[in-house]
């Protein structure tokens, strides 16, 4: 079973397409574990026309998300943007969650993969 859990929800819930976006992916990991402690980190991967830099393409990011204590919670915003040659379609966001252990090692990894919307 599965040490933590990995969800995505964005705002807004869809892009307009042929335009600049600015959009926020709230990245949230659940414990399920009930006595361990790890040390969250996770890397992002989209792809254009989505990028994690407002003024250039960049298409993959880490982030650390910080201790998960048992039983809880964290959540951290992660900003997204596209520049205005998007189209109507569903663009892919990769997130893959590393829990690390007391030790230093990768306990787990997670993989999540949720679409955003863009639409006319």
């Amino acid at each position: 079973m599965p040490s933590a859990k990995v969800e995505t929800r964005f705002e807004p819930v869809s892009l307009k397409a042929n335009n600049k976006n600015e959009a926020t992916m709230y990245l949230s990991i659940h414990s399920t574990n009930e006595s361990k402690i790890y040390w969250c980190e996770c890397d992002i991967t989209v792809s254009p026309p989505l990028s994690l830099a407002h003024d250039k393409e960049l298409n993959v990011g880490h982030t650390r998300i910080g201790l998960l204590h048992p039983k809880s919670k964290l959540e951290k915003p992660i900003k997204l943007y596209t520049r205005p040659n998007n189209f109507p379609d569903d663009y892919p966001v990769s997130v893959i969650a590393y829990l690390y252990d007391d030790d230093g090692t990768i306990a787990e990894r997670i993989e999540q993969s949720q679409n955003i919307k863009c639409e006319a």
